[in-house]
């Protein structure tokens, strides 16, 4: 019986930042005087440990780990999009961190996208493998996938439970990411207005969460804006050659 090529997408934006961030440390001298480093050789080593283990966990037979790219699609629909980010200083290592990744572990970074992005294109496109995403960023449960949260066991998402996500998405906005959504909207309350609709097709679910946008008094564009930036890219809405985007429409 032939078996399928099992290949992990993992989440390198998350995982470096993690490991660059722990490993920062804060030393102080006296007098006043504070110093912070961090070991880049240490770094290197334990995210190297880490896809060791997710590859055994997992039973993986290859995997590439997904970079966000220095320009970003959403800028372009939302300039205010994770602009609350630009003032936060990354981690002293990150850099070399990716580097580490694009030169050491089949690093893949695509013109314009997320991590997020890439990984969802990737998860999505036909092919004889078994891909499966390796995140705990909420957002990769708006892509039907397999999905692994804890890096040790793996779930399906599956397409109508994926655009339900993706719609959750659109009302409530992400505050982290820079986009709001409608105001006042929580998870909470997300749930409670579109719930009973978890397996209606994207295109009337689009329609209903519009209705909601109206009713709160946003225009369709606002509720379209907000829908574009929430939206996970997947297979065929990116041009791998010139790295154009086809914005998400229904």
């Amino acid at each position: 019986m032939y078996k399928k090529k099992k290949v992990l997408l993992i989440d390198g934006d998350i995982l470096a930042y993690q490991i660059a961030t722990n490993n920062e440390v804060e030393t102080n001298w006296g007098d006043g005087l504070w110093t912070l480093h961090s070991n880049e050789n240490s770094c290197k080593q334990q995210f190297d440990a880490v896809v060791d283990d997710l590859g055994s966990n997992l039973s993986a037979d290859d995997y590439v780990v997904a970079l966000t790219d220095k320009n970003n699609f959403r800028k372009d629909i939302l300039p205010t999009y994770k602009s609350n980010r630009t003032s936060k200083r990354k981690p002293i290592v990150l850099n070399a961190m990716r580097e580490h990744i694009m030169e050491k572990h089949n690093g893949v970074v695509w013109k314009n996208l997320e991590a997020d992005d890439v990984m969802g294109i990737m998860a999505t496109e036909p092919t004889q493998e078994d891909r499966v995403i390796v995140s705990i960023d909420k957002d990769m449960r708006t892509i039907p996938c397999t999905l692994s949260n804890d890096g040790m066991t793996t779930e399906q998402i599956p397409q109508r439970l994926a655009d339900y996500n993706f719609m959750i998405q659109v009302l409530t906005g992400d505050k982290v990411d820079g986009y709001d959504g409608i105001d006042g909207v929580g998870i909470k309350t997300a749930e409670k207005l579109i719930k009973k609709y978890t397996n209606v097709p994207l295109l009337d679910l689009w329609k209903i969460v519009k209705g909601i946008y109206k009713d709160k008094g946003y225009t369709e564009q606002e509720a379209l804006q907000q829908a574009r930036v929430a939206h996970i890219l997947r297979h065929g809405e990116y041009n791998k050659k010139t790295g154009k985007v086809t914005l998400w429409q229904i």
